[in-house]
């Protein structure tokens, strides 16, 4: 398919492009939340090694496709991603609440995402749960460990979508689960507020993995380091990374998945060698 101007001026394509940025900048809220509330965490660790991070992604990947495969039943794979959801709300409210102001504030979130099942407040709750959860690991990484993880993920995400697919197998599992890792981008406004459970990857809705979402915001994070100039630049690289992103999607003969790691990443990768040279 060939580009057009009006692919940029879709509501899909701005509104995902708006989650992406938004999901970025609250990541960078929090890490500062977290700073100024908690002076004592490091702005370095030396404990959390890229070898550590990588394998723990891998071990997490090959439980989830064991679970898919051999259980059934939808119980389990909704119960780990709903404690997972309340771990990034619980970091999240660290960075802004005290005790007992967090319960009040978990509480009511629970509250409502059990009520308000569409499309519209689960990608709130995906992202509040990413970007607490992307800047606490990024405050305790150093940039250079973000790097290698970064491109070994890029790498495994090429790799899992297109020669074993079994990234795509692995969303597939999750979807009949109506379970959904993932931001949900509806074509029009009114889709914002349908049910979860009518998205599907056959359905108009477009799907933006947490990976796409929660790796740019680690290295952002971690880049406070450095000062809060770099973070913007690396920030405006993955910008710059999810819009070539885009452009290769619609461009292509047939709709089909594709990683969205290795263009987002490499525009952050390019935002962080400017910051060093401007």
């Amino acid at each position: 398919m060939k580009l057009n101007i009006r692919h940029f001026f879709t509501f899909s394509f701005l509104f995902e492009l708006f989650l992406f940025i938004f999901t970025l900048y609250l990541t960078l809220g929090v890490a500062v939340g977290i700073i100024i509330k908690l002076p004592s965490v490091p702005l370095s660790s030396t404990a959390t090694s890229p070898l550590f991070f990588i394998i723990a992604i891998l071990i997490t990947t090959i439980i989830l496709i064991l679970i898919i495969k051999l259980v059934k039943s939808a119980w389990l794979i909704r119960g780990i991603f709903i404690l997972a959801v309340l771990n990034g709300f619980w970091l999240f409210g660290t960075a802004y609440f005290d005790w007992p102001e967090i319960l009040y504030y978990l509480a009511g979130v629970g509250f409502l995402y059990f009520i308000y099942r569409n499309i519209l407040f689960h990608n709130i709750i995906i992202i509040m749960a990413i970007s607490a959860i992307s800047a606490t690991l990024g405050l305790n990484l150093m940039p250079s460990s973000v790097i290698i993880i970064s491109l070994f993920l890029a790498l495994y995400d090429f790799w899992a979508v297109y020669k074993t697919k079994h990234m795509v197998e692995m969303f597939r599992g999750l979807a009949e689960r109506q379970v959904y890792l993932s931001l949900i981008i509806p074509q029009n406004f009114k889709g914002l507020f349908k049910k979860v459970k009518e998205a599907s990857p056959q359905t108009e809705f477009m799907f933006l993995g947490t990976g796409d979402l929660a790796v740019p915001a680690i290295f952002i994070a971690s880049c406070l380091k450095f000062g809060l100039r770099t973070s913007l630049l690396v920030a405006l690289g993955a910008i710059i990374g999810f819009i070539f992103l885009y452009i290769l999607f619609v461009t292509q003969k047939e709709r089909a998945p594709m990683p969205g790691l290795p263009p987002i990443i490499l525009g952050c990768l390019l935002g962080y060698l400017i910051s060093f040279l401007i």
